[in-house]
């Protein structure tokens, strides 16, 4: 099983992902962060790089490998034995990962149209052999007046990163749910264990076939054990 949780910059994506990871293992299913993006980016030795980099580097020369870096990541997670009983939480999902590249990309957005035939292409294949879903942290104006506080409390945020962060922004909250993957919208101001509850409640439920992007969006389903859902989601 595979979850992305996606979000803008400062939206609790890495916190979520440890707390939902301890709250699953707790619950009887075995859960881990997959690798995170940096890893696949050549530029980059260390995490702590990753946000200065994405910062201090401009239009496509950030937007391209970015993409790129998520296509890799989606086929090492292709890769991965189907008959694991694991959940792999994953840190920006394709559409997290496709909205920060637009807005770097800004207006060569349309150069960008052939790697997002590709990550579309990945995302396929990786749903034939995987069950795949996401979790969004908020959307819009909503998502950035929680997140800009958190931001400026742990770094600098310049003229030119708030002009990205509005544009990303606004980017995940008009550029709708990727085709293929269902997806769980949670609050971003909400209680982290409230949102771990309600992330694992979801994998819970029953859920049909959901061949066709444009049909409405179904959860998978994910046997959590025996716990009951109140000490699963015990964050």
């Amino acid at each position: 099983m595979i979850i992305f949780v996606d979000g803008i910059d400062g939206s609790g994506k890495t916190t979520l992902i440890r707390h939902l990871a301890a709250a699953l293992n707790r619950s009887g299913t075995e859960a881990a962060a997959f690798s995170p993006l940096w890893r696949y980016l050549p530029t980059i030795a260390a995490p702590e790089q990753f946000a200065s980099w994405v910062v201090s580097t401009t239009g496509m020369e950030v937007a391209e490998p970015l993409i790129g870096a998520m296509i890799e990541r989606l086929d090492d997670l292709r890769g991965l034995s189907v008959g694991q009983n694991r959940v792999h939480l994953v840190d920006r999902g394709p559409k997290t990962v496709y909205a920060s590249a637009r807005a770097h990309a800004s207006e060569r957005r349309a150069a960008l149209e052939p790697l997002r035939k590709r990550l579309a292409v990945s995302v396929r294949a990786l749903n034939h052999v995987q069950p795949c879903m996401a979790v969004e942290l908020g959307e819009g104006e909503e998502a950035l007046k929680v997140a800009l506080p958190r931001l400026t409390s742990s770094q600098t945020v310049t003229p030119r990163y708030l002009r990205y962060l509005r544009s990303f922004a606004t980017e995940m909250h008009t550029g709708g749910d990727w085709p293929g993957l269902p997806t769980q919208r949670l609050h971003v101001s909400g209680p982290i264990e409230l949102n771990c509850a309600a992330v694992i409640e979801s994998l819970r439920l029953p859920s049909a076939s959901n061949d066709d992007p444009a049909s409405p969006s179904v959860t998978p389903r994910l046997a959590c054990g025996s716990a009951s859902t109140t000490q699963a989601g015990r964050c």
